[in-house]
């Protein structure tokens, strides 16, 4: 442990109180694993702490228990009371039998149940095998599925049977708690396995989703229903948030757009509108910030959009697409591919791929898509004698001169342009 650790929980026990060392910290250290997220559980009242450390926080009082936080460097560290009366009933009312251990400040082991051994076989057990814990904080029941997969361990059957028989008490939630929790689940590699094994869960969170569930998609280019699929897209691109929420949304639309025609082959025209009017709606209700709002609703619009190959036309959808998060929607294009009937994919990616070098070749050009790029501004037009309203019309037309490749991009041309048109 660091030694400003040791030396507040050295502070404690000459005040005649007890400490340990609890949650994360004890399970990954046994584990080997790395982690400097310490928390400490004491019966000495915060009030009285705060007299020895002041620049201890003391939040409101959380489950009749006190927690406070203080900074040391760039590390918050947790200090809170016993969940009962003494380190054993706090140990005893913890989420899952993995986090009930706890060190002492010799490093000394106290685990009055055995639960090491559970840590040992790799499987994640509810303390409370009546499933009470998780009425204590529903976001157990994800919680669960995180350390399994941050873990590699194995959900209980009992833990497994509890946490679905209790999905509703998701709905309890803050929903920032919830989103963040998702955010997680979807970083790691074996996501989409206990997404579908613990589906229910996430239509709870979701609820649109439950809708793809065998939803057979009557189309030859596609071998799996719109939830499979779906998941098939979220394995198949790279551990980013934007591209991870973008796969989960892409195709929630569908079912919403689905119609057959006479030959009864399916059809989804418009769904990717409909996909991010969903995912909006999610934003809203779970307070997603408003930079992947607006990043991941551009990837699900543009997701099976056949980009303008016309050079002004390739300007003007990236002056409305951001370059920057270009290369994500052509992987979450190149995922949605390969999510698809093999028969077609070959076809369908050297398509792809004509289109990433179009626009590979375009953005390495010194590319000009706002006002602000020209080589020219206000007070250059200022001193050519442009006043007020006229200065935002002369930067919109050299905007598209520039763009058309009607005028060089250079402060010389441009002068000479505008004293041209004066003339």
């Amino acid at each position: 442990m660091i030694k400003e650790i040791k030396s507040i929980m050295s502070t404690i026990k000459e005040h005649q109180y007890e400490v340990f060392i609890v949650g994360g910290y004890v399970r990954d250290y046994l584990l080997n694993i790395r982690n400097e997220d310490y928390d400490l559980a004491t019966n000495m009242p915060l009030e009285e702490l705060k007299k020895i450390i002041p620049n201890l926080h003391i939040m409101k009082e959380n489950h009749h228990r006190q927690a406070s936080t203080i900074r040391i460097g760039n590390k918050t560290i947790e200090i809170s009371t016993f969940k009962g009366d003494n380190i054993e009933e706090d140990l005893s009312n913890r989420d899952f039998t993995i986090n009930a251990l706890a060190l002492d400040i010799d490093n000394k082991l106290i685990d009055p149940n055995n639960y090491k051994e559970d840590l040992n076989n790799r499987i994640i057990k509810l303390i409370k095998k009546d499933g009470s814990g998780l009425d204590y904080d529903p976001l157990r029941i994800l919680r669960a599925i995180r350390f399994a997969l941050s873990h590699n361990f194995t959900i209980s059957n009992n833990t497994k049977e509890k946490i679905l028989e209790k999905k509703e008490l998701l709905k309890t939630v803050t929903k920032e708690r919830i989103n963040n929790e998702l955010l997680k689940i979807l970083s790691y590699k074996e996501a989409t396995r206990y997404i579908d094994e613990y589906r229910e869960l996430f239509f709870i969170i979701i609820p649109r989703l439950k809708e793809t569930y065998n939803f057979d998609q009557h189309n030859n280019y596609h071998i799996y229903d719109v939830f499979h699929h779906t998941l098939k897209v979220i394995d198949g691109v790279s551990n980013n948030k934007y591209l991870k929420l973008a796969a989960l949304f892409h195709d929630i639309g569908k079912p919403e757009k689905f119609f057959t025609d006479e030959e009864g082959i399916g059809h989804f025209y418009g769904h990717w509108e409909t996909s991010a009017k969903i995912f909006n709606q999610y934003c809203k209700e779970y307070k997603v910030d408003k930079k992947t709002k607006d990043i991941v609703t551009s990837l699900i619009i543009n997701h099976e959009r056949q980009l303008p190959s016309k050079r002004s036309n390739m300007i003007k959808f990236l002056q409305k697409f951001n370059p920057e998060y270009l290369n994500l929607l052509f992987e979450l294009k190149k995922a949605d591919i390969l999510a698809q009937n093999p028969i077609y994919q070959e076809q369908s990616l050297s398509k792809l791929q004509d289109e990433i070098n179009r626009y590979t070749i375009l953005i390495n050009e010194e590319l000009v898509l706002h006002e602000k790029d020209l080589a020219i501004n206000g007070e250059d037009l200022i001193s050519l004698g442009y006043k007020g309203k006229e200065i935002g019309e002369i930067k919109k037309q050299l905007l598209n001169a520039v763009t058309n490749n009607k005028l060089k991009n250079n402060k010389k041309n441009i002068i000479e342009y505008l004293k041209e048109r004066c003339e």
